[in-house]
């Protein structure tokens, strides 16, 4: 017999604790009024087996992880209207202390966030180019983003209509592009928090901005929720208060990823952003044209508010599902690879595997698992290749078998994993970690 939620029962799940969203944002998440809803990609069953919408589950789990941040951050016990007062005064003062440091230290926080993003993704030296810079509130170019309302204009309704003629699978490929940009910022987000992975360097220009720089981000994760969407919806549309950019440059070899964040989280959140945005663009359409239309119906910043609120779980929930030894940190690179493999899937087979990875079955893994081991055998032959090219010029015939049987494309050292740690410390702060993670996090920084 199908188990449906008992009537009486909140959609949004608050547990036993007082803290509550606003109102409007609850209501649209609940009617499914917001930029996402219903993606073919979300699971309609929760694991228990109960009907709910996926969409509810993930705000609700959201919700309360960035409340338990603000309490650790900020030493609060309840995160209610009557503090609300004190955590707007926390958040500017915070944010006045770190605009003071900053300006001091800027180029080397700049180089600070290029170097950190490289070396957590595993970049190798040559893929992109950077030009990372701190900037002042309202130095931030918004020209070139676009706000997306929600009561859509004739000229964009106009716009949707021709699109949907010159290409049947328009509404597919904006679904598409949907769930790739919740996913892009989900993973992004981490980099409001990867200043945990710096503390020595961070400690010897201000010992106070670890502790300034979690108010700060966990007090702007909060107000996404505890603000009137109304109120939300406007400021994005019209672009006020927006803290960072990222743009692609293609032009250049390699692409430059031009970033500009207010602070060091910020920055180090659109270096990050930047990356993702490379590697997903394998799942726009290969006429440049439809892509240039999809990418102007969903890259919105009305959107990218709801994909920062939604994207970091399902982020969480999908990057769960990776194979165990691709998070060995000699394996790290490859998590480029699967997620560039995913994005280039067509929309159809896409949404299969998601459905299956967000349901968190077997088959996902298995999925997964097996595209993964088709990426690292193309990698083990072209490096054959190019390794073969390489010593060409050099080597005798004889000594090729020495110099093959020399490469070592896989290890097989078994490391921990820096975004499960920065995971750990998100959702459950530094105390949280084991004697080893402490010891490892250390010999990062």
């Amino acid at each position: 017999m199908r188990k449906y939620r008992n009537i009486f029962e909140a959609p949004i799940d608050y547990g036993d604790s007082p803290e509550r969203m606003d109102p409007s944002l609850q209501q649209r998440i609940e009617k499914g009024e917001f930029p996402g809803k219903d993606l073919p990609a979300y699971p309609s069953v929760d694991p228990s087996g109960v009907e709910d919408k996926f969409e509810e589950l993930v705000a609700s789990k959201r919700f309360r992880q960035v409340v338990d941040q603000v309490k650790r951050y900020t030493g609060l016990r309840e995160v209610t209207p009557r503090t609300y007062g004190q955590l707007q005064s926390l958040l500017m003062q915070s944010f006045q202390k770190v605009n003071q440091i900053e300006k001091q230290n800027k180029e080397e926080l700049e180089q600070l966030a290029v170097d950190i993003v490289k070396e957590e993704m595993a970049l190798p030296d040559n893929a992109f180019q950077f030009d990372a810079k701190l900037v002042n509130m309202g130095q931030v170019d918004t020209s070139k983003m676009k706000g997306g309302l929600d009561e859509p204009t004739q000229q964009n309704l106009d716009a949707e209509e021709e699109a949907m003629e010159e290409f049947e699978n328009f509404d597919l490929e904006r679904q598409k592009r949907r769930f790739l940009n919740q996913l892009i910022q989900g993973a992004s987000k981490k980099g409001h928090y990867m200043f945990h992975l710096v503390e020595d360097e961070l400690n010897q220009i201000n010992p106070d901005l670890l502790n300034l720089y979690g108010v700060m981000m966990s007090i702007n994760d909060l107000i996404y929720w505890i603000m009137p969407d109304q109120t939300t919806t406007m400021m994005a549309a019209s672009g006020q208060n927006v803290g960072g950019s990222e743009e692609i440059d293609v032009e250049t070899d390699p692409p430059t990823i031009k970033a500009r964040g207010i602070s060091f989280p910020v920055l180090v959140h659109e270096l990050i952003k930047g990356v993702m945005e490379v590697l997903g663009t394998q799942g726009l359409p290969d006429d440049e044209k439809q892509a240039r239309k999809v990418m102007d119906s969903e890259d919105t910043l009305v959107a990218e508010v709801w994909d920062l609120r939604l994207g970091p779980i399902i982020w969480e929930k999908f990057r769960s599902m990776y194979p165990l030894d691709l998070m060995q940190d000699d394996k790290s690179e490859i998590q480029n690879y699967l997620f560039a493999e995913f994005a280039s899937m067509p929309a159809e087979d896409m949404f299969k595997l998601a459905k299956e990875i967000l349901s968190g079955t077997q088959k996902g893994k298995d999925q997964l698992t097996g595209i993964v081991e088709d990426i690292i055998q193309r990698l083990q032959t072209e490096d054959y290749e190019d390794e073969v090219e390489s010593y060409t010029d050099e080597y005798d015939d004889e000594d090729y078998g020495d110099v093959l049987g020399s490469l070592d494309i896989v290890r097989d050292d078994e490391e921990m994993d820096m975004d499960i740690i920065l995971d750990k410390i998100s959702k459950s702060g530094l105390s949280s970690l084991s004697d080893e993670e402490l010891d490892f996090l250390r010999s990062q920084s």
